[in-house]
């Protein structure tokens, strides 16, 4: 934005008619204004625009502002409408002069011959300062003029003091927000540019001959302009002596030495920077207007120059400090690091690399001498550039060897420069820095610094230099004394680590046996912290890893189990010492468990008791098989008593039957015919009945006995009959129907007919639980043959209610069984298969949950088909099959 501190003090008289604007012109000049006329709106505008009135008077000599247009009258040929218009662009450049920025508080007049309210009001909205009617006194115009003049000046005055307090606000901003002096001329010169509406801005630095472009703002500098800046300031720098230098216009001699970009410049505003009186450079500042600078701005850069020279020395200064915080900074980190280096190679590597970084060396290296009397040297060698050399290549042994024995003579240590007969190989060197490496009087290596340049070292960098060796030194002698206790203490760290390893295999072995003892496990300390938990109890029912319990409290993890039961517990064992045992059930999945629970005293030094360990072993099945063992035992019992009771029976049945035989013998010699009937009839019916009873008890005392299993050739027909016969009377028949399909024309087979026998009414029996009171099971026999050879097949297929799929894969497992406790032993169809299987059959299950189960049993044939039907002949014979009630009587009497 232009500053207002550039507006003249002209007066800018603006009127539609060039008489009446010159009598305004001449009477303003009179009262010693400088004033001009104009009487173009156009050309008002561009004079303003560029800031050359400081008061504006505009004369309207319409009758009227605003309203309707007048028609013109045929005598005036439209001059009232005219006039009208050019009001009305008047109002507008009003508008215009308060929509810029740079005239908004420019002062406006407007003389008028309208005394028309309304117009009044038009002229102020549109943005009149006052609005005037004519006639006027010419006194009281020149007294309106004064008066807005002297508050603009003073506006003026204001608003330049508060631009230049503005700028060394900005300035001072910069100063205090770094202490890098690029900085601080870069963002001072964008400061004084833009304020000072400068085209360009340029600092200069530095000391006699020294003297720089450090910055320039609003172009950019290559090295042919640097080279035409720095000669106009020569030229220029003798002519400031210590003050600001104005310049306007610019000499042409003097813009034909400055760079194209700024020869168009028409001033110059110069200022010295300087401190105690020496000058260390200058800011210049250049603009391609006219009379753009002013002798407030020279004093207002002059002031800025002064605090830009103190900034420039404090970041001086500050780069001192910081360059020597940096450096001791190095020291220490590097020598914090070398003292954690202990190997020699990594040592040596470090040093190297840190100080050839930090010192911006072309090459950089470390040499020691050997620990052994042979002089052999340890080295490393930094060299940042592509083209290093190879470790082999890069320094002269021999001058080195040389050098390490000349020196053990020198008592103090001292920094030697070499340009001849340097110790490096590579050519590029032009100029290398040797620094002993002395501990206790004793010459340990040297350190290498080699620069392509003429560039020494300043006498900073020696002192840094040296702190680097004596730091090397004490950490080279570190590394040769942990290398000799580590020789001597390596034997010591191999058998520790070898007991180590043994205790921590035997900690893992340990660990190992625990987690695999089926048996879940855990140990609380005296603060119910669980310490120990066992594999088995992340894969139990509670299923908690051992990360997620170890530490926590002990009626956290259990929340399940009675905290005041669980806690009585533990302390109860805490107290006595004693082992607690004892049975607990807990459901898991509808399913009862049994679980043996055991809790541990254990002891640390044979003091009181500090843990206690809980043992948990699930009984569940050992339960079931002691109680299935104890219901086999009573059916053991209830068989081996039914086989007393038979034997018992039989004697009596053996006796009726051989009564119901004497007196049929004697009821012949009865002479009463009707009688003698009579008695026939009743005594047959008790010998029947009483073969019958002995056909059942005798079936049942076979089948009880514990014989051989002897095979013998059998007709399953037969078996499947005889087991009928047996259990036909048992109340579990209930309403239940059988219905026998069998195959007399079938093979015999070798078996043992008790174990058929028990196979056969372990299915019925199984039958009848499933189909309840009422069904119908089907047996069928029938003859197959496989890839083995011939068989026989038994079936047994009930109409109850099947078995899950879940729970056929285990219907044969021992002691599995699905009904209520005392009802079953889950040994039926685990015995059943084991039968088969010895007779080297196999049983098979077809079965649909809610229609019904079939169990098949499949035999080997061990009879030809003409055996078999030799064997029925014999039977139909008598020869071989059946005996009369005589044999059974007397052979149960000799029972």
């Amino acid at each position: 934005m232009p500053s207002l501190s550039s507006f003249s003090d002209r007066i800018l008289i603006v009127g539609d008619e060039a008489k009446s604007a010159s009598a305004i012109e001449r009477l303003l000049e009179s009262a010693g204004y400088s004033a001009d006329s104009v009487t173009s709106l156009e050309s008002a505008s561009q004079r303003i625009n560029v800031l050359e009135a400081s008061l504006v008077i505009i004369e309207l000599t319409a009758s009227r502002v605003t309203g309707p247009l007048v028609q013109p009258s045929g005598d005036d040929s439209g001059h009232s409408l005219r006039k009208l218009d050019w009001a009305q662009e008047a109002l507008n450049l009003v508008r215009q002069i308060r929509a810029n920025d740079a005239t908004a508080e420019l002062p406006v007049l407007v003389l008028s011959k309208s005394q028309r309210g309304q117009d009044k009001i038009a002229c102020l909205d549109a943005g009149a300062t006052e609005y005037i009617t004519k006639p006027y006194q010419r006194t009281e115009l020149l007294s309106r003029v004064t008066s807005h003049l002297r508050s603009w000046h003073s506006e003026r005055e204001r608003r330049v003091r508060f631009e230049q307090l503005n700028i060394l606000h900005s300035v001072s901003s910069v100063l205090a927000s770094s202490l890098e002096p690029e900085v601080l001329l870069r963002g001072t010169l964008y400061i004084l540019r833009n304020y000072l509406h400068a085209e360009s801005a340029v600092a200069y630095h530095g000391a006699h001959q020294a003297v720089s472009v450090v910055a320039a703002d609003g172009f950019a500098v290559d090295d042919a302009a640097r080279a035409s800046l720095v000669d106009f300031y020569f030229i220029t720098a003798p002519l400031l002596n210590g003050n600001p230098l104005l310049v306007e216009p610019l000499p042409d001699t003097a813009r034909a030495g400055l760079p194209e970009i700024l020869r168009k410049a028409h001033g110059l505003v110069c200022a010295p920077l300087g401190l105690k009186g020496n000058m260390v450079g200058a800011i210049c500042l250049f603009s391609n207007k006219q009379q753009p600078f002013r002798k407030q701005d020279a004093d207002l850069l002059a002031t800025i120059c002064n605090q830009l020279s103190v900034a420039l020395e404090n970041a001086r200064l500050f780069v001192e400090t910081k360059k020597s915080a940096a450096q001791l900074s190095f020291v220490y980190n590097l020598g914090n690091n070398l003292m954690n280096s202990l190997e020699m190679d990594e040592l040596l590597g470090y040093a190297v690399f840190s100080v050839g970084k930090n010192l911006a060396c072309d090459a950089c290296a470390v040499l020691i001498k050997g620990s052994t009397q042979s002089e052999n040297i340890v080295s490393a060698v930094y060299a940042p550039s592509p083209d290093s050399k190879t470790e082999t290549q890069w320094h002269h042994i021999d001058r080195v060897k040389a050098y390490l024995r000349s020196y053990q003579a020198v008592s103090q240590p001292s920094i030697e420069v070499r340009v001849t007969n340097r110790l490096l190989k590579d050519p590029a060197i032009a100029i290398e820095t040797i620094v002993p490496i002395i501990f206790d009087d004793v010459l340990l290596g040297i350190l290498l610094c080699g620069s392509r340049s003429a560039r020494t070292f300043s006498a900073d960098d020696h002192k840094l230099l040296g702190a680097v060796a004596q730091q090397l030194s004490l950490a080279i002698r570190n590394t040769e004394l942990y290398r000799q206790t580590k020789d001597t203490s390596i034997n010591l760290a191999v058998e520790v680590a070898h007991r180590t390893q043994e205790i921590e295999e035997q900690k893992r072995f340990t660990e190992k046996i625990i987690d695999s003892l089926p048996v879940s496990l855990y140990v609380v300390d005296r603060d119910m912290r669980i310490v120990a938990w066992n594999r088995s109890r992340e894969i139990g029912g509670l299923g908690a890893s051992r990360d997620e319990v170890l530490g926590k409290n002990v009626f956290t993890v259990l929340a399940r189990q009675p905290r005041r039961q669980l806690e009585d517990e533990f302390i109860r064992v805490f107290r006595s010492g004693e082992i607690v045992r004892m049975e607990q059930d807990s459901w898991s999945d509808g399913q009862r468990k049994v679980w043996k629970i055991g809790k541990i005293p254990m002891r640390v030094d044979n003091a009181e008791v500090t843990h206690v360990i809980t043992v948990g072993e699930d009984v569940t099945e050992q339960k079931k098989m002691n109680e299935a063992v104890i219901h086999a035992e009573k059916l053991a019992s209830i068989g081996r008593l039914a086989a007393g009771v038979v034997h018992e029976i039989n004697n009596p049945l053996a006796t009726i039957a051989a009564c119901a035989e004497a007196l049929s013998a004697r009821v012949d010699e009865m002479q009463h015919e009707e009688m003698n009937d009579d008695f026939s009839e009743y005594l047959k019916i008790i010998r029947d009945e009483a073969f019958r009873c002995k056909s059942i008890t005798n079936s049942l005392l076979e089948f009880s006995h514990q014989r051989q299993a002897e095979k013998t050739s059998a007709d399953i027909n037969q078996v499947i009959d005889q087991t009928l016969l047996l259990i036909k009377h048992h109340p579990k028949l209930g309403k239940s129907r059988i219905v026998k399909n069998l195959d007399y024309g079938i093979t015999p087979v070798q078996v043992n007919e008790g174990q058929m026998k028990q196979i056969f009414i372990a299915l019925i029996s199984n039958a009848y639980d499933a189909m309840g009171a009422q069904g119908t099971l089907t047996i069928s026999t029938s003859a197959s043959s496989s890839t083995t050879g011939p068989k026989v097949c038994a079936e047994f297929s009930d109409t109850g209610c099947g078995i899950p799929a879940s729970h056929l894969p285990k219907i044969f497992d021992p002691f599995f069984t699905t009904k209520p406790l005392g009802r079953g032993t889950g040994l039926g169809l685990s015995v059943c298969y084991g039968i088969v299987s010895e007779h080297g059959g196999t049983i098979e299950v077809d079965s649909t949950e809610g229609e019904g189960s079939t169990f098949r049993i499949m035999l080997p044939v061990t009879l030809t088909r003409s055996e078999s039907i030799g064997k029925e002949q014999l039977d139909e014979s008598g020869d071989t099959h059946g005996r009369s009630a005589e044999a059974l009587l007397e052979m149960e009497g000799a029972l």
